[in-house]
């Protein structure tokens, strides 16, 4: 079982060795808690489609609106990923 010092040396030489910029880790968080809001809600409206009474013409329609407007909700968020994993890449390099 580590002791308390080596566990604060650990930590330190592992803040000394870091390869990336340490704001990676909390925007990486932050974008994929985004991302699961958005999909989150996009489930909620779908289920109330599939759950809704009417034409089922109307509910496909509806259906495929709203999985537009759910790929146009993330795709920033999408691109934000792309962004930061070239990054992360460029770390290594």
């Amino acid at each position: 079982m580590p002791t308390d010092v080596q566990h604060l040396q650990s930590q330190e030489s592992s803040r000394v060795d870091r390869v990336y910029s340490p704001d990676i880790l909390p925007r990486l968080q932050s974008l994929l808690a985004d991302l699961a809001d958005i999909d989150c809600a996009c489930e909620r409206r779908l289920e109330a489609i599939e759950r809704s009474f009417g034409d089922e013409s109307l509910k496909r329609r509806k259906i495929a609106e709203l999985w537009r407007d759910h790929q146009e909700r993330r795709a920033p968020y999408v691109a934000a990923l792309e962004e930061l994993q070239e990054q992360i890449r460029g770390c290594f390099e």
